[in-house]
């Protein structure tokens, strides 16, 4: 019998209203035992160290006495969609140098300790199979798809899991309680706490932000929605190399 750390992001959850940019809703995860807790976010935060300093060196026009001050370096993450589409103070990398972080990230995962688990929804399809127009049914929904699957990965060892999420949205965190409160999760405690993605303690959740990001990428490729303007390809490069032979997950499709 072991135990888990939960932690967990979302993307796509805007619920129906705006369905040509995010028609997918992905609630993904990493589940890491606890003895590898320490080890990776030490391993994120030397990612992240370098990858400031990176930055910090290549911003024009700013004094670098003041830098340190700016929002985004006070509050420095590795935000997945930002990141890799060059935005903020990320665009002053070249795409090779972002991507090679990615990679570097991404390569922490395969760790055969560390699981991935995602619930995804195609909203088109959802809508005119359940009839259902209440996104926060779909939310709660995708929601019990994932605890689900994490009380079956779990089951096979007699493992237990925490949560640790993001600081998203009021309600996604009362639809999370609900699906964690389901009689069949006998595996996942809903303890959970609440962090800023940017919080130090809260490595991990970059991590989840990032495989988030990717999987809604690759499965609005694979459910034929128009392909996002950005590096489409590279995205999907990388949920093959690195996410698709790990990756458990369930599809309302």
């Amino acid at each position: 019998m072991g135990l888990y750390g939960f932690y967990t992001d979302e993307s796509g959850n805007n619920g129906f209203n705006d369905l040509r940019n995010q028609p997918i809703l992905c609630y993904a995860g990493i589940l890491v035992p606890i003895h590898r807790q320490i080890h990776l976010h030490n391993e994120v935060q030397k990612i992240s160290d370098n990858l400031k300093r990176d930055i910090k060196l290549k911003v024009q026009g700013i004094p670098s006495k003041n830098i340190k001050d700016l929002p985004f370096f006070k509050n420095f993450e590795i935000h997945g969609k930002a990141f890799i589409d060059g935005e903020d103070f990320y665009y002053s990398l070249e795409n090779n140098d972002r991507f090679k972080v990615v990679e570097d990230l991404l390569t922490l995962l395969q760790d055969s300790e560390i699981k991935i688990v995602a619930s995804i929804t195609d909203k088109q399809t959802y809508q005119s199979t359940t009839g259902i127009n209440d996104h926060n049914k779909m939310h709660v929904d995708g929601y019990s798809e994932l605890v689900t699957l994490i009380n079956t990965e779990l089951s096979q060892n007699d493992d237990f899991s925490f949560v640790i999420c993001d600081d998203g949205k009021p309600s996604e965190i009362s639809n999370f309680y609900s699906a964690l409160k389901n009689p069949s999760n006998k595996r996942v405690y809903p303890d959970l706490q609440i962090k800023e993605s940017h919080d130090p303690n809260c490595n991990l959740i970059q991590l989840a932000d990032l495989v988030n990001f990717i999987t809604s990428v690759y499965f609005r490729q694979k459910y034929g929605h128009p392909p996002r303007k950005r590096h489409q390809s590279e995205i999907i490069q990388f949920y093959t190399q690195f996410l698709q032979s790990k990756i458990i997950f369930s599809e309302h499709k």
